[in-house]
């Protein structure tokens, strides 16, 4: 029988011609299963990110990708929230069934949706999945992740930013007041406003009344909108603006007065 030498150290021995054979078609069995699963997975996303595919063939990519149950399959089905498919109804309840599918898999979800948050566009509904599944420290592990890589400043499109906010915002923490009011600075005015009106509505003047302030004082702010949003909040919440009275005078307008130190509507 043909051998062939092996060296290890300085000894030399020799393997037989058939074992090397058998070593080399395991080899290229295992990289050609993982090939071919890869290739299918590849295939059921394209499949489900396609929003002119038939709504059965996107269901049955699905329920291929739930049965994979790898990380990477799992992306691939909250991939589904980034597109709208041409007829609303079923895009509505495709997205649903996904959504009770994410949900249903537990906190086994968590690293596809994490992975998925981070990388892509459209994230309310995975947010709502993470609500669903992780406990407090897992949802602000997340959550500080995305707020580190959408900080306050420029973005081409900050749709993104305001689904992380918006989901922020509907949780019962006193650190959400803090992130938010670090928005206020925003490069983009739909944002300044959003947080705006959510920093008003939590009402907490230890932590937001000055920069509340600044804000609608800011020389740069020519937002009017939003600049009657600050008036119309401060007066409502009736801080003392005292302070800042000079500042503020300016920025009044024919709807506002101050009164005793605060913000009152005329």
């Amino acid at each position: 029988m043909p051998c062939s030498p092996v060296e290890r150290g300085s000894t030399t021995r020799y393997k037989p011609a058939a074992a090397r054979r058998a070593i080399t078609v395991g080899l290229k069995d295992l990289f050609s299963s993982s090939a071919r699963s890869k290739s299918r997975l590849d295939k059921h996303i394209k499949t489900v990110i396609n929003p002119y595919t038939q709504s059965a063939d996107r269901y049955h990519a699905m329920e291929q990708m739930l049965a994979d149950g790898s990380e990477a399959a799992l992306v691939g089905i909250f991939r589904r929230f980034t597109i709208v498919a041409t007829k609303s109804i079923e895009d509505e309840e495709e997205k649903g069934w996904a959504y009770r599918q994410l949900s249903g898999l537990g906190t086994k979800v968590l690293p596809a949706a994490r992975t998925f948050c981070i990388e892509h566009d459209n994230v309310a509904w995975a947010l709502r999945v993470i609500e669903d599944v992780a406990d407090e420290a897992q949802e602000w592990e997340i959550l500080d992740t995305l707020l580190e890589r959408h900080p306050p400043g420029y973005e081409r499109d900050p749709k993104k930013k305001l689904q992380i906010l918006t989901h922020l915002a509907d949780i019962d923490d006193p650190r959400v007041a803090k992130v938010l009011t670090g928005y206020l600075d925003d490069a983009d005015e739909g944002v300044r406003y959003y947080a705006a009106e959510q920093v008003l509505d939590i009402g907490d003047e230890a932590q937001s009344k000055q920069a509340l302030v600044d804000r609608l004082v800011h020389p740069d702010e020519d937002s009017v909108r939003l600049r009657t949003k600050l008036l119309d909040g401060l007066a409502e919440l009736g801080w003392d603006v005292s302070a800042d009275a000079d500042r503020i005078r300016p920025r009044l307008g024919n709807e506002h007065e101050l009164r005793g130190g605060k913000l009152a509507k005329r």
